[in-house]
């Protein structure tokens, strides 16, 4: 009888690699973020109120923020009810829409956003500190670029 699954070549396919990656990675993030009292979907989308607000181009709507995380309304609703109830964002009437409602950080939004961030990017340089990370950003773009393309993926 022949071996379907080879276990040893499957260590080494590369949507195997990138599954266990994810999740190892996944994990590490959370553990960290937990210290913060935060999920990965909330610290996305503080940081795009973040980094939103610093341009101060348009205002952050739910909607907009939405589109911008790639997440569906009726979860970033959520998120952002927790958020609120959290006291690290406040919603107010929008100026531009009034079936909207404008997102800003608290201060103490900001503020925890800084710390949570910076201790993500400290772990992400232990992990990085033994690869070539311009090689490695420059193969991933390929990858995404790849995937996006191919509407069936």
């Amino acid at each position: 009888m022949r071996k379907i699954c080879n276990h040893e070549s499957t260590e080494n396919e590369i949507g195997y690699l990138i599954w266990q990656i994810t999740k190892v990675w996944q994990r590490g993030r959370q553990k960290i973020l937990d210290e913060f009292g935060l999920t990965s979907s909330q610290i996305e989308i503080l940081g795009a109120i973040y980094h939103l607000s610093e341009k101060k181009e348009e205002e952050i709507t739910q909607i907009f923020l939405s589109q911008e995380t790639n997440i569906d309304p009726m979860t970033t609703s959520t998120i952002l009810r927790n958020l609120e109830k959290k006291r690290l964002i406040i919603r107010k009437k929008s100026e531009m829409d009034t079936r909207a409602r404008s997102i800003e950080l608290t201060k103490e939004g900001y503020k925890l956003f800084e710390k949570a961030i910076e201790k993500v990017k400290s772990g992400q340089e232990l992990v990085y500190q033994n690869i070539d990370k311009e090689a490695l950003r420059t193969q991933l773009r390929i990858l995404l670029d790849t995937i996006n393309k191919l509407k069936n993926f």
